[in-house]
């Protein structure tokens, strides 16, 4: 076998195991090259065989066959990541800052296992956090009016 084949099958193996459990404390996300390379490897995988298959006919065919693969997957993944990212910013533009500012992507964040393998508290932690800081500021009395004094007839 090519050892190029068995590094390529390793590596593989490799990026679609899930990530190991977290401590209670830490919330980091899969890197979104990893997440990637997961969504680019399932595809080729079945372009990569299928150009094997075409090499036998014509070495040039295989080649042109797995080079148009990867460049389908690639604009495929680039029109998703736009069109999850532009609409998601055009009907919730306050969430969509938060989840940025924190390091969170609308796309990768949303993506299902194998791909992404977060847990949601990990997904959505900018989201989260700001409910939480919403939901305290709804249960906090308002602070008193310093600027009324006693004597103001429309204290009450």
């Amino acid at each position: 076998m090519n050892p190029i084949i068995v590094v390529l099958i390793l590596v593989g193996i490799w990026l679609l195991l899930p990530r190991r459990t977290q401590a209670p404390g830490g919330l980091k996300r899969t890197p979104k090259w990893k997440i990637t390379a997961r969504m680019v490897l399932i595809p080729f995988l079945v372009v990569g065989f299928w150009g094997l298959m075409f090499c036998i006919a014509d070495v040039g065919l295989g080649f042109c066959f797995i080079l148009g693969g990867v460049v389908a997957v690639a604009l495929g993944l680039l029109f998703c990541w736009a069109f999850t990212n532009f609409f998601t910013f055009l009907s919730h533009p306050r969430e969509y800052r938060i989840w940025k500012a924190g390091g969170g992507d609308p796309f990768f964040s949303t993506l299902d296992p194998p791909f992404n393998t977060d847990p949601d508290a990990v997904r959505y932690q900018e989201l989260y956090q700001e409910a939480a800081r919403q939901q305290a500021e709804e249960v906090a009395p308002p602070p008193p009016d310093s600027t009324k004094g006693i004597d103001d007839p429309n204290i009450i």
